[in-house]
């Protein structure tokens, strides 16, 4: 049924982006529309619970990379990998549920939720059992596939957790609804997964956890990366600055997008082509092409229209987010070319420099932000982070270059967006001097106008963005629907 070498990860990368973009609308949607029928205690004690799961499965999560990997090898024995990750789900799901029974009470007090370990289990079985397919259809380089199951698992929750609310299961709905939507997921995956479950050979145990003695810890200590910010500024400043920082936050999530949807296909395709000595350079290279292609709008549009977007979008109460939006879509922007990077290392075998890497900007974020902080104020732990980043890419790329023949980091349809980015602000900033946004209707033209100025301007003068678009249109059987002579070089 192919490998992850024999898949188009342009396609497979526009596929999957579709989908996360539609799940991006549906979870934003679903949230508004749960946070309507529950008073703030009680919808964030569902979202405690929910935080406290994905924090548990971290140990899943990365051992489930070192599946992927020993998946998307050519030879590898893919019913016993396969085996060896359900006998870790359920063998770490066993042990953490035994301790989410003995510590029952603390759990329903900290989520307000009656049966708050019954429901720990529950979503935390759903969810290893969803990743453990997930990582093997990931590492055939079925990117639309899985991403389109993933939406549809959005789909699902929000019907099913109204449907729970509404029969009688009050806040716990959502978790039955999440696990539920979760479980009847999982066949859409079994589907393309190309193997069944075996019992693993010592062998095969000893090669996923030589990996996986560094992508766990690696997975781990990227969380408390991702989650530093926040909790540095709730501790230093208090629970506005923190809330101020995840509003923000939370308007530039859709600049990774492309990046984590291509870098997930791309570790799986360094991983094949690897594993048989063929060289990675120009897929990594064509990675890092497109991989900013939304965060580099997102972060001009932050620049020329930080202060509005926010406080149009969540209210004046959040208007010193302004400036922490810039700085973070700036993190966004450099991480879009760092993502590819570490995704590639994982790749090549070597989840011990993104562990190492991981480390090092955990503690470039811990030392700077605590000075930046106190020296200028919340935007200090923002710019701590870009700094973080900064060397966490410097280093990828020094490595990855070590490693891999013909890699070209600055590429040029990564500098066309750029300049495309600038000329984007130019026309949303004189505009904005024109038309200051006092409703939705005016940041809605402002945004509008910006997003129409980007895409045309870009189409126009990347010539290898035509051929991409051409490559994928003809992939996806819809070219007919345009003009031939826009899509060549």
């Amino acid at each position: 049924m192919g490998d992850a070498a024999d898949r188009s990860l342009g396609g497979e990368t526009a596929k999957g982006t579709a989908a996360k973009a539609a799940m991006a609308v549906v979870g934003f949607a679903g949230t508004v529309v749960l946070a309507r029928l529950f008073d703030p205690a009680v919808f964030g004690g569902f979202y405690l619970l929910l935080s406290l799961v994905k924090l548990v499965d971290r140990p899943v999560r990365g051992f489930g990379t070192a599946a992927k990997k020993r998946f998307s090898e050519v030879g590898s024995r893919r019913s016993e990998v396969l085996g060896g990750q359900f006998l870790v789900t359920g063998l770490w799901v066993a042990f953490a549920g035994l301790g989410a029974l003995l510590l029952g009470d603390w759990l329903r007090s900290y989520t307000g939720l009656r049966d708050a370990p019954v429901l720990f289990v529950v979503l935390l079985a759903a969810l290893g059992l969803y990743v453990s397919f997930e990582r093997a259809v990931e590492a055939r380089g079925l990117l639309g596939v899985s991403f389109t199951a993933d939406a549809v698992r959005s789909y699902l929750t929000l019907p099913l957790q109204v449907g729970f609310i509404f029969l009688g299961f009050g806040a716990a709905g959502m978790a039955w609804g999440l696990a539920a939507a979760t479980f009847l997921s999982i066949p859409l995956l079994v589907r393309y997964v190309d193997a069944k479950p075996a019992v693993p050979s010592r062998e095969t145990v000893e090669s996923l956890l030589t990996y996986a003695r560094y992508s766990i810890p690696g997975v781990v200590i990227g969380k408390a990366y991702d989650r530093f910010d926040v909790l540095l500024l709730g501790f230093l400043v208090g629970q506005s600055a923190a809330g101020n920082y995840e509003v923000a936050a939370k308007l530039t999530i859709p600049a990774l997008i492309v990046a984590e949807v291509a870098g997930s296909g791309l570790m799986a395709r360094a991983s094949n082509l690897h594993s048989e000595g063929r060289a990675v350079g120009l897929d990594v290279t064509n990675t890092l092409a497109f991989a900013s292609i939304l965060a580099v709008p997102i972060f001009f549009g932050a620049v020329a229209l930080a202060e509005p977007l926010v406080v149009t979008v969540y209210g004046p109460a959040y208007a010193e987010a302004g400036t922490l939006l810039v700085a973070i879509a700036l993190y966004r922007l450099v991480r879009t070319q760092n993502e590819p990077l570490l995704q590639t290392l994982d790749g090549l075998d070597r989840p011990d420099v993104t562990m190492r890497l991981s480390v090092a900007a955990l503690a470039v974020n811990i030392a700077f932000g605590v000075a930046l902080t106190l020296a200028v104020g919340p935007v200090g732990v923002a710019l701590s982070t870009v700094l973080a980043e900064c060397v966490r890419y410097g280093w990828a790329a020094r490595v990855v270059r070590r490693e891999t023949a013909g890699v070209e980091l600055l590429t040029r349809p990564f500098l066309e967006q750029v300049a495309t980015g600038l000329v984007m602000f130019l026309v949303v900033a004189g505009l904005h001097r024109v038309v200051p946004v006092r409703s939705w209707l005016h940041l809605g033209l402002l945004v509008g106008v910006g997003a129409v100025t980007y895409g045309a301007t870009l189409f126009a003068i990347s010539s290898q963005l035509r051929y991409t678009v051409g490559t994928v249109l003809r992939g996806s059987r819809i070219e007919h629907l345009v003009p031939s002579r826009l899509l060549t070089e």
